[in-house]
């Protein structure tokens, strides 16, 4: 927005500052989808963060290297790769999220080899298809909007693996990465599969 001032700010404070705020850690869940015939959500629970999370997009620029020129120029810079990374520091343990960062497969237990009750998760292989997220999904506050920011990481794949540490007196938090990568029939993209959702303004407030 352009402001015309006979005066120049001392700070970037504005009366609208306190409804642009980014506000507490939000909720992360995977594959998330928008049904626009119900008008509703739908989506699988990551399960509860302690430390909040951090989200990195990225792009990696390379200058066009030209003989007699000595600084880079307007218009000299390609976007060579692209990164987008989660890093989610949860404290809510699942099958699911064990499953998600070894590449494991899961059954029940049979009783014979291991008693009744749990799921047996054994890493395996090879990545599979199936251990790719559809997408992995931030959800968090605008404090002047009543629609939340949505950022939509696709075809996320966990690499950092397994780290837990456990001590008395604290709950263990385990830190899973994970990293975007492009579809398979389009390798040759450098855009990040990445949506960012983020709440119109009302009329006359922007």
């Amino acid at each position: 927005m352009v402001t015309t001032s006979e005066t120049l700010p001392k700070s970037g404070y504005t009366a609208d500052t306190p409804k642009r705020y980014l506000l507490n850690a939000g909720a992360l869940v995977r594959n998330l989808t928008w049904d626009s015939s119900v008008l509703k959500w739908s989506y699988d629970e990551f399960g509860a963060t302690s430390g909040g999370s951090k989200l990195t997009l990225k792009n990696n620029l390379r200058q066009v290297e030209v003989d007699g020129i000595f600084t880079t120029p307007v218009g000299g810079d390609m976007i060579e790769s692209s990164e987008g990374t989660f890093e989610i520091n949860v404290i809510e343990h699942t099958r699911d999220n064990i499953k998600m960062s070894l590449f494991a497969n899961s059954k029940d237990s049979s009783g014979t080899d291991f008693p009744d009750g749990y799921d047996v998760i054994t890493p395996k292989q090879k990545i599979d298809a199936t251990d790719y997220i559809q997408n992995l999904a931030y959800i968090g506050t605008i404090s002047g909007s009543d629609k939340p920011i949505i950022i939509i990481m696709a075809n996320a794949i966990c690499t950092s693996g397994l780290e837990i540490e456990v001590k008395d007196k604290s709950e263990a938090v385990v830190t899973l990465t994970f990293d975007a990568r492009t579809p398979a029939g389009d390798v040759s993209t450098t855009s990040l599969p990445v949506t960012i959702l983020f709440p119109k303004e009302p009329v006359g407030e922007a």
